[in-house]
């Protein structure tokens, strides 16, 4: 029956081809963004109940947390070291924690921070940065997947993505993160010290005037003892001025989850509409299936009239229609299900400007729900039509 039903299957090859084509169209695009817009929910959603409050320059809110957590912006500015002191020495604050983002490594921001920033993160191989040690990087996965670094590998940053022009002091690699399948894999990670020191070019005698220039950060992470503190916090930051030689500094400060959330909403306006289109996708695929699939079936009428003649019963020629568009079915769908994955990859460079790297191997429950749902439909015809054929046969089991 099986050798049956593939010998049918190829004389009926454009048939299947255009059923198999609209399967995968169907089940592929659905799953495909349905993947996506939970990767990212998920992947900005995860970070962002770190910490308490962000201080940094006035400007873009989002801006600011994109940066800080995602690494996806621009750092909106830099703000006076003085902020992190002052923030240290407040009762109220239980963890804070400097950032500043400068330089590239072959395309992969540069990040000077402390040993707490990566306090959640585990490394794969060597160790993690030292507070106390100085010219050392720990590299995201992919990082050292893609430029072949090892622990002990020296590395020269750039001023600028695709610069010439690199500081002629390396870093020394001392620990490579696990994949975690975040935006934390595609970063280079220094001692904010050091990278002060990169960018302290003055000679002697400039070197206090050009150690008090650099002692910047971008944002200051921070925790605070409960909400309500840090909500004081964010209250008494927010269009703080700080004078500092003559120049002032306007701070603001946000609350990470609001400003997700903010962004959250805007970004679910687009996910609703490109579901809607998917569904449509979905359900004009669905007519086309079962379009094709009935005909298929129609034009059968004389092969299972032949087939009845010579005392084939009609349970088996069910069993046999049923089994065939079974496997065109199963065939579609998991092809669908690759091209979604490919499409993934394809999609990873895109996705990574918003601080989320996709990871290929996650699948959702729902996913499996939509591939059974479509592979349901595609034999559904079959059962249909060859349910009210066997009801209208006139030869007697």
């Amino acid at each position: 029956m099986l050798m049956f039903a593939l010998k049918n299957m190829a004389i009926k090859r454009v048939q299947i081809i255009l059923i198999v084509l609209s399967i995968v169209i169907s089940a592929g695009i659905g799953v495909l963004a349905f993947n996506v817009a939970q990767q990212v929910d998920d992947g900005i959603t995860d970070n962002a109940g770190y910490y308490s409050l962000i201080v940094g320059p006035a400007g873009s809110s989002t801006q600011l947390a994109m940066n800080t957590m995602y690494f996806a912006e621009e750092p909106v500015g830099t703000i006076p070291y003085e902020v992190v002191s002052d923030l240290q020495r407040d009762q109220r604050v239980i963890q804070v924690i400097p950032f500043a983002m400068a330089d590239n490594y072959n395309g992969y921001g540069v990040v000077g921070t402390t040993a707490d920033f990566l306090s959640t993160k585990a490394v794969a191989a060597g160790v993690m940065l030292a507070d106390g040690e100085s010219m050392q990087a720990v590299v995201g996965a992919n990082v050292a997947k893609y430029n072949g670094l090892q622990v002990g590998d020296v590395i020269y940053t750039s001023h600028s993505a695709g610069s010439s022009e690199t500081h002629t002091q390396g870093l020394t690699v001392v620990g490579i993160l696990q994949e975690s399948h975040s935006s934390f894999d595609n970063i280079v990670f220094t001692q904010l010290h050091t990278l002060w020191e990169m960018h302290d070019h003055g000679g002697e005698e400039h070197e206090e005037e050009h150690d008090h220039a650099h002692k910047t950060v971008c944002a200051v992470l921070v925790n605070a003892k409960n909400p309500g503190l840090a909500m004081q916090l964010v209250n008494e930051y927010h269009g703080k001025i700080i004078t500092e030689e003559g120049k002032s500094h306007t701070l603001q400060a946000i609350e990470p989850m609001a400003v997700v959330r903010d962004v959250l909403n805007d970004a679910d306006n687009t996910k609703y509409i490109v579901f809607v289109l998917c569904a449509v996708i979905l359900v004009m695929n669905i007519m086309i299936i079962s379009i094709i699939t009935l005909l298929n079936m129609y034009h059968s009428a004389k092969e299972i009239s032949l087939m009845r003649l010579i005392g084939i019963s009609m349970k088996r020629i069910n069993l046999l229609y049923i089994l065939q568009n079974g496997m065109i079915g199963l065939l579609s769908t998991l092809l669908a299900f690759c091209v979604s994955r490919a499409c993934l990859l394809l999609m990873n460079d895109y996705v990574s400007s918003m601080g989320v790297v996709l990871n290929m191997s996650k699948v959702y429950p729902a996913e499996l729900l939509i591939l059974l749902g479509v592979f349901l439909i595609s034999v559904l015809p079959t059962m249909i039509w060859t349910y009210f054929m066997a009801r209208k046969d006139s030869i007697h089991e």
